[in-house]
């Protein structure tokens, strides 16, 4: 008994959704999607009768940048470069930085007492 009263509400949902559903469509018409689908599906390219495909969208995805083509000789030598680079040998020991001018941190303010 109680599968039968589950498959009544089941199915009372289902005819109250689909009542909505048609009511909504007479009033206010279909949704776009539904509209645009609709019409991808009956307008096949080259179709008799004047049917045309939907324009395509103003604003294409961008593309990714095109990215330079190496020859086997240029990619041995970025590789021979980025490996000494590593290898500390172009600039040795990296130097300690020494400020020219005050850091702002170095800066002395003067601050209220009761902070």
């Amino acid at each position: 008994m109680e599968l039968v009263k589950v498959a009544l509400v089941a199915m009372a949902g289902l005819g109250s959704t689909w009542v909505a559903r048609t009511t909504t469509d007479a009033l206010f018409g279909p949704p776009a999607a539904t509209v645009r689908a609709t019409a991808l599906a009956q307008a096949a390219p080259g179709a008799p009768g004047g049917a045309t495909t939907p324009a395509p969208d103003p604003a294409p995805a961008a593309s990714p940048p095109a990215v330079p083509q190496l020859t086997p000789e240029e990619m041995a030598e970025e590789l021979r470069r980025a490996q000494a680079e590593l290898a500390g040998k172009p600039g040795g020991d990296p130097e300690e930085f020494r400020a020219t001018r005050p850091l702002a941190a170095d800066l002395a303010i003067a601050l209220p007492s009761d902070m």
